[in-house]
């Protein structure tokens, strides 16, 4: 390595380039983990179908295709979970640094995203406007835990970086 001339200032760290930050991986890690919990929540409150809670039964992960495979809210609840559960796992994995967990949680997370822009499409459709507020509450944290993981920083973070 070639230090430069006279009055340049010095390199950091003795020569070294700095290392980056692993804040980020552990922010994005942090973002999916909330967004697995608050699917995980809304799916057990929702279990039953109950109309008690219709702003939760319409925010579960799947629940816009339920009563067309199923004909009742059991394919949006079991879904609900599953999707609650991977992103926790992924999450976890992110938080462990491990480059491919990123990638995997980016194509999860953009078909969660897109899952979740249909829903509100169909529910505003379906003139439900009142009911809306916490799925667009779920496309908001699953979008903005979405573009956090894909931003440079957050590669740079994980342990494979070069």
């Amino acid at each position: 390595m070639s230090y430069p001339g006279p009055g340049w200032p010095q390199p950091p760290y003795g020569g070294y380039p700095a290392r980056p930050s692993t804040a980020p991986a552990y922010i994005a890690a942090a973002l999916f983990a909330v967004c697995a919990v608050l699917s995980l929540v809304v799916s057990i409150i929702s279990w039953d179908g109950s109309t008690r809670s219709i702003e939760a039964v319409i925010s579960v992960p799947g629940m816009a295709f339920s009563e067309d495979i199923t004909g009742n809210v059991d394919f949006g609840i079991s879904t609900g979970i599953s999707v609650a559960c991977t992103f926790a796992l992924f999450a976890i994995l992110l938080a462990a640094r491990l480059a491919f967990a990123r990638w995997i949680t980016v194509v999860l997370g953009a078909v969660v995203v897109l899952y979740y822009v249909y829903a509100v499409i169909k529910v505003l459709v379906d003139g439900g406007g009142e009911f809306i507020a916490a799925l667009a509450l779920s496309l908001v944290l699953w979008l903005i835990a979405e573009i956090v993981v894909l931003l440079p920083a957050v590669g740079q973070a994980m342990r494979g970086y070069r």
